[in-house]
């Protein structure tokens, strides 16, 4: 058995502390060294 990498990952977080207004900002780094951060406003 292998392992695979999804070209497209799906990625889910529950953050019970967060309100209206507050900023989450989400940071990764894959096996290849790829990086990247995605900020969101909670609504």
């Amino acid at each position: 058995m292998g392992y695979g990498i999804s070209k497209n990952p799906f990625f889910s977080f529950k953050i019970k502390s967060a309100k209206a207004g507050d900023k989450v900002s989400i940071s990764w780094q894959d096996n290849l060294a790829y990086s990247d951060t995605q900020e969101h406003i909670i609504s």
